[in-house]
């Protein structure tokens, strides 16, 4: 029995230090990456939460990556907000959530699949014009409720996925 414990020890070694072989050098592109972003930390962690970041090799596939995050964590606010207006909840601010909805369905289904694009074909600078309308939509959505919409916490993490595109 015995024997069977080292063999099984030796073998989960070896898979072990394979799988973290290769991680290594991704580990340095993402840590330079987010180097340059306004909050490192967020960003590191957000692409490394992503199981496709281990098969990046490149800053537009990390950009890519962030994209594809901002739409997924987009979908949460675009949905309370569709949520609130199917329901009727809060009529004082429904001409507030119809604008953040309408926002927040344009950036998630034209603007962030021009920048994943934009990223593809090569054009960083594209790619950064559409996440600073990103980052301009969510914040002027923010300011339609003087600061206090329904989504705030939302827009919050848009807002700063928004900018990590932008470096």
């Amino acid at each position: 029995m015995k024997h069977f414990s080292l063999n099984t020890l030796l073998c989960i070694i070896v898979v072990a230090s394979i799988s973290i072989a290769p991680c290594e050098s991704d580990d340095k592109l993402i840590t330079q990456t987010c180097s340059k972003t306004p909050n490192p930390p967020l960003c590191v962690s957000y692409i490394k939460a992503d199981y496709k970041s281990k098969d990046v090799k490149d800053v537009p596939g990390l950009g890519i990556i962030v994209a594809q995050i901002f739409q997924l964590k987009a979908k949460v606010p675009k949905d309370i907000l569709f949520l609130m207006l199917s329901v009727g909840k809060n009529p004082d601010i429904q001409v507030q959530m119809k604008a953040c909805f309408g926002s927040y369905s344009f950036l998630i289904y034209t603007a962030m699949p021009a920048t994943i694009n934009a990223f593809q074909v090569g054009k960083p600078r594209l790619a950064e014009a559409y996440a600073n309308t990103a980052a301009i939509g969510v914040s002027d959505c923010e300011k339609s409720f003087n600061g206090k919409s329904p989504i705030h916490a939302d827009n919050i993490i848009t807002h700063d996925i928004a900018l990590i595109l932008l470096d």
